[in-house]
């Protein structure tokens, strides 16, 4: 009698834990805007999918990546994009002389949301209208690529 109820306690505890989770959710929640999702922290298995409007990762929990990319070497101007994450409005300050200094700004799929020239020492870009997700912002002095920023917007 004991080994048949421990043989039904095993076979109910293997169909049991076949129809369990593929992973175990440490943290998690749903966020809202144009539209909703619900996200988990914790997860290993994921699928992502990306649109020209933003990307998104299923289940995953995404570190911040800034970086900079350098164009042409140029000493003569210090270049700097502040707050990155940005919510709101992006600083580009300029420390250096040229005549020409213009910036663009891009989103991931390489479609230019915004350009302008450059007034003095800093300039506001304003990205509270855009969608959150990452932008490329591009810096030019006199028609050459100097820098170019990986810019988070929240």
């Amino acid at each position: 009698m004991k080994k048949i109820f421990a043989t039904m306690a095993m076979m109910m505890t293997m169909t049991v834990a076949s129809f369990a989770q593929s992973a175990v959710a440490t943290a998690g929640g749903e966020a809202t805007g144009d539209g909703s999702v619900s996200f988990t922290v914790g997860q290993t298995v994921f699928t992502a999918v990306a649109n020209e409007n933003g990307s998104i990762s299923q289940g995953v929990q995404q570190a911040y990546e800034i970086t900079t990319e350098t164009g042409i070497d140029v000493t003569e101007i210090q270049l700097s994009a502040f707050p990155n994450p940005t919510s709101d409005v992006l600083n580009l300050q300029i420390n250096g002389e040229f005549r020409t200094v213009a910036y663009a700004l891009y989103t991931n799929t390489s479609k230019r949301v915004a350009k302008g020239v450059v007034n003095g020492s800093e300039t506001q870009i304003q990205m509270g209208a855009f969608k959150p997700g990452v932008y490329f912002l591009e810096v030019k002095a006199e028609g050459k690529t100097v820098k170019r920023f990986k810019v988070v917007k929240n």
